[in-house]
């Protein structure tokens, strides 16, 4: 039989091991399944009804990412940790995945299926506003994802509400270049109300004339604008540590004052993934 150079284990033995640990991988699938069933059975809070929760997906994913060792891409383990997830956190229940129709349906299937899997059933909607719209006419286990585009067709951010649909994540959650389902998009779905503790807060934002000023110098990135004869539209990111009035005192000092700022969601600030060698994220195991 052919030995190993690492530990002298035989090919055979290698075989096993790797049965073993399929085995333990099941089980231990099996009892993520179960202890999830048993959250959502006890019940005692809405967010324990809900199948969407964005702030511990954003944190189970760091935590992966962090002990992430070896040469299996990120991207791979990823996609295997969000399929768990859904797997796991979506049985049971009637979630939708409502999808823009104004971006190209290819791209959004790729993004849908990488972050929900393949269970999660699908429904492409006509634009933005038709996807805001049936969130939030949703019974809450409802999820919409927005294509998110510099310039917008329409100002579809309008409909987004502190009660009904907003923003909860924003995606490619791990930025990686050359990366698969990398549509830059945002993920809305609904709750009671708004998130306080998030990174970064959402805002849509308008004036009556002409956008003055440099809201990149004051730290505020337009997600998307919309430029009519009336003025302009625009969803902003500003960090969550920020106050309402400290983001209009941004606004403000850019010299760009809105007419209109309200918050109408926000998320998790997305993971810089970079590699370079041994790094954090896929390098080898450390030397002793």
């Amino acid at each position: 039989m052919s030995q190993t150079p690492d530990d002298g284990m035989t090919t055979v033995d290698l075989r096993t091991r790797i049965d073993e640990i399929d085995m333990r991988i099941h089980e231990a699938l099996m009892e993520r399944a179960n202890a999830e069933t048993a959250i959502r059975e006890a019940g005692g809070d809405a967010e324990t009804t809900l199948s969407y929760r964005p702030d511990r997906d954003a944190d189970s994913v760091r935590q992966m990412l962090e002990r992430h060792r070896g040469s299996l891409p990120i991207t791979t383990v990823e996609q295997i940790w969000r399929d768990i997830i859904c797997a796991c956190t979506l049985q049971g229940t009637e979630t939708v995945v409502y999808l823009d129709g104004g971006a190209e349906l290819i791209d959004m299937l790729d993004l849908a299926r990488f972050y929900f899997g393949f269970s999660t059933e699908l429904d492409p909607c006509s634009d933005a506003s038709d996807v805001v719209d049936a969130v939030g006419l949703s019974a809450g286990n409802a999820i919409g994802l927005v294509a998110l585009n510099d310039r917008a067709d329409l100002p579809w951010w309008r409909g987004l509400s502190e009660t009904g649909a907003h923003v909860r994540t924003r995606l490619p959650f791990v930025m990686l270049d050359e990366r698969p389902a990398d549509l830059p998009a945002l993920v809305l779905s609904r709750a009671d109300n708004l998130v306080d503790n998030t990174d970064v807060t959402v805002y849509d934002a308008r004036w009556s004339d002409v956008l003055p000023g440099k809201l990149m110098d004051q730290g505020i990135e337009v997600l998307s604008f919309f430029r009519s004869g009336n003025g302009v539209d625009a969803l902003l990111a500003i960090s969550g540590e920020l106050t309402e009035e400290d983001a209009l005192a941004a606004c403000t000092a850019a010299g760009a004052r809105p007419d209109v700022l309200r918050r109408v969601g926000g998320y998790a600030a997305p993971i810089d993934g970079e590699t370079d060698g041994d790094d954090e994220f896929g390098g080898e195991e450390p030397q002793e």
